[in-house]
């Protein structure tokens, strides 16, 4: 009896041992999935979503380049749940967390799995991480992977649970995957390897993505695609064991091809972008809308690609590209190089190095001129001339090394002769002046002093930037405000400034588009010719290093070079054979929806009739002796209008006279042109005397570097070569039939008589000292 009794006791004892065991153990259950996460503070990292990457874009808006954001990834930015599609969703839910939808934010059932796949392996062969688990982890900073850690993320995966619900948390967690190849959520992802939004994918693709995150690197699917394609069955498996409706679904998925989106899909204009990081750098999440045309783009970099192949047994190696809105400035297409991703010299950015431009200087001096009163009708001599500079004495010579005799600026510029050139920027005020105009319209670095340069410099002696020049052609094509370049659509105009007359301007742009005035130097039909008017202007260095052209229409502005990064010649490649195919191709292609007009001449520009032999105006009713052949329809600025035409301009005969100074040129051609006459003195003697060096004015500097330190002067008659040299303050050297002046720092006369005719010149210098004195 007392037995029994102990018996019952006992029972009762355990009875109630057992009942408070599980009044604990469901206190502790409390405690640890709803006390313990209830006052945890909320991941702070959840509260808002992850930022988009900073990217350059298009003007439409299309990515040109996603920069690395956060942990070296790209974002396009958070998705709702839906915009995701519901393949994606199941997908995902599949590969990482059948029972999503059931459990808590912990798998009790999956935690038991891998404690007993620990217990048999010694070691972890399965996760039991939720999706909210890692959802916590994805938002974390990165930590060691500890049972410690393990249980933090457990207690926090039940904080978020009790604040979100399941669709919110699966949208979180889709939007901060790691998907590989930088790759940041599944908008990232689903753009870079399908090239289609999220919600657009199919099964076969969303199964394909939803395999990947559980190891990035060794999925990769450009690097190991049939690794990727084998987890890819393995998530279709688990889609037709818990959605048991979808499993025809999923046999056409195992069928279905894929076709991966190329892996630099979003690296375009990669030159123009690395120039923009270097001028303005996105913030965090910042998307900067470029000027860019990314079909221009696209069609400039084919263009230079396809025209450089057959120059490559020319020695060309390279080119580049600037085209620009001529309205705006705005940037639609830089090409830096043929191949930026040419281990050698891909990465230079010919654009923007500093190359000897050749002749594409030279309109920006007869623009000087035609603002000076040299319209273009103007005459120019294109006659052998030599100017004494600080660096010696300066012969320029035409390209073809011959001389034209008297030519209209028209003829001078559309044909790009240098002789004219040079004498024009003389007798606006040499280098300083055109230095300085050029670097007010934009152009550098142009950072020597004018002296470095010269009278050369409106040959191009000074390297300039392709998209400087290419900018500053715009503002010719905008009648004179000329501004930088814009490279993005949310700038302010960039300060525009008028640097001269807008009918000078004009003046110079109807002179570059003539194609008529420059079949002499560049033939019929050539390549600068387009089907629409278009100003444009060839330039090539010396020893055909640097070959340039730059024109505009109305409408577009483009800039081409070619030639070779290190600087060597190329083969006799000139701008009808190198750039200018590719202006012309490039031209048409920005035209190719609606052509462009030339602009009206705008006030201040009149037309009128000249004398092309003299460049004189001819007025209504006025009684002069030149035939019809002979006369022109010109332009010029109404407040420089050509002067009137009178009787002493011919002979008896109508033909024109021209200066003594043409006496060497008129002496060397064989055959004399029929509608011209040298002018003789009075007494039909021998043509008049006249010095062609030094010219009056001419400014000599001493320089130790020089041959006889700078001391020596040529001294040169244009017409007549029996003279005598006298000079009152130096000393007269003839050698053999040339004649010099010894010279030292302070002025100097001299005087040149004919010994037939005892005709008279006199001219004078000045020269200056080592110490920059004159004495």
């Amino acid at each position: 009896m007392a037995m029994g009794k102990t018996r019952g006791t006992a029972k009762r004892s355990w009875a109630r041992k057992a009942g408070w065991g599980m009044v604990a153990l469901a206190v502790l259950w409390i405690v640890l999935v709803w006390v313990v996460p209830a006052l945890l503070p909320f991941p702070e990292s959840l509260r808002s979503d992850p930022p988009p990457a900073p990217v350059y874009t298009d003007r439409e808006g299309t990515p040109l380049r996603r920069l690395m954001s956060g942990e070296a990834v790209r974002s396009l930015g958070p998705l709702e749940l839906e915009e995701a599609g519901e393949a994606l969703r199941t997908a995902t839910v599949a590969a990482e967390d059948r029972r999503f939808w059931r459990h808590g934010g912990v798998d009790c059932w999956a935690l038991l799995r891998a404690a007993r796949d620990w217990a048999r392996h010694g070691r972890v062969v399965s996760g039991a991480s939720t999706i909210t688990q890692q959802l916590v982890k994805l938002s974390a900073p990165p930590a060691r992977r500890t049972l410690a850690t393990k249980a933090k993320e457990m207690l926090r995966a039940r904080r978020v649970e009790m604040a979100w619900s399941k669709e919110r948390i699966l949208e979180a967690y889709l939007n901060r995957l790691d998907y590989g190849n930088s790759h940041w959520g599944c908008r990232a992802a689903a753009e870079g390897y399908f090239g289609k939004p999220a919600g657009d994918l199919s099964l076969a693709e969303s199964a394909f993505l939803a395999g990947l995150p559980q190891s990035p690197a060794r999925l990769d699917p450009y690097r190991h695609f049939e690794a990727a394609k084998t987890r890819q069955g393995v998530v279709l498996d688990r889609i037709a064991r818990s959605v048991p409706a979808w499993r025809e679904r999923v046999e056409r998925a195992r069928r279905e091809e894929l076709r991966l989106a190329p892996r630099s899909a979003a690296f375009e204009a990669p030159h123009v972008v690395d120039y923009l990081l270097q001028r303005r750098i996105p913030k965090q999440g910042e998307t900067l809308r470029t000027t860019l045309d990314l079909a221009a783009q696209r069609a400039a970099e084919g263009l230079l690609r396809r025209h450089l192949a057959p120059l490559e047994d020319r020695r060309v190696g390279n080119g580049a590209i600037v085209a620009l809105d001529t309205g705006t400035g705005e940037v639609l297409a830089l090409v830096g190089s043929r191949d930026y991703f040419d281990p050698e010299a891909g990465q230079v950015n010919g654009a923007l190095a500093p190359r000897s431009p050749g002749s594409v200087l030279k309109p920006f001096t007869y623009l000087l001129g035609i603002e000076a009163g040299f319209g273009p009708a103007a005459i120019l001599a294109d006659v052998p001339v030599e100017f004494m500079t600080p660096t010696g004495i300066y012969q320029p010579h035409n390209y073809g090394r011959t001389a034209a005799g008297p030519v209209s600026v028209r003829q001078a510029l559309a044909n790009s002769l240098n002789i004219p050139a040079v004498r024009l920027l003389e007798r606006v005020g040499g280098a300083e002046v055109l230095r300085r105009f050029l670097r007010g319209a934009g152009i550098g670095p142009l950072d020597r002093e004018a002296d470095h340069y010269g009278l050369g410099l409106t040959l191009g002696n000074a390297p300039v930037r392709l998209l400087d020049v290419t900018a500053a052609y715009a503002g010719l094509g905008r009648l004179g405000r000329f501004g930088a370049p814009r490279f993005f659509l949310d700038e302010l105009e960039a300060g525009e400034t008028l640097q001269c007359r807008p009918g000078a301007a004009w003046l110079i742009g109807n002179i570059l588009a003539d194609d008529g005035a420059r079949v002499p130097s560049f033939g019929l039909r050539s390549c600068l010719d387009l089907p629409f008017p278009a100003a444009v202007k060839t330039g090539t260095s010396s020893d055909f290093r640097d070959n340039w052209v730059v024109g505009y229409t109305p409408r577009y502005t483009v800039g081409v070079w070619v030639g070779n990064f290190d600087g060597g010649p190329m083969r006799g490649v000139s701008g009808v054979t190198g750039a200018g195919p590719l202006f012309h191709d490039l031209m048409l292609w920005l035209h190719e929806d609606e052509a462009s007009d030339w602009p009206e001449a705008p006030p201040g520009v009149a037309e009128v009739v000249v004398d092309r032999r003299t460049g004189k105006r001819l007025a209504e009713g006025m009684a002069a002796p030149v035939p019809m052949k002979h006369r022109r329809r010109e332009w010029a600025l109404r407040e420089f209008l050509p002067e009137a035409v009178v009787a002493e301009d011919y002979d008896a005969e109508g033909r024109a006279w021209l200066d003594p100074g043409y006496g060497q040129w008129w002496a060397s051609l064989s055959r004399k042109p029929e509608s011209y006459r040298l002018r003789q003195p009075r007494d039909a003697g021998p043509a008049a005397l006249q010095i062609a060096f030094p010219l009056p004015g001419t400014v000599v500097y001493l320089e130790k570097a020089l041959p006889f330190g700078g001391r020596r002067v040529p001294l040169r008659v244009g017409n007549g070569e029996k003279v005598d040299w006298t000079s009152d303050s130096a000393e007269i050297v003839r050698e053999e039939d040339r004649f010099y002046a010894e010279v030292s720092a302070g002025r100097h006369r001299f005087r040149a008589r004919d010994r037939g005719s005892g005709e008279e010149a006199t001219t004078w210098i000045r020269v200056v000292g080592n110490d920059g004195r004159e004495e």
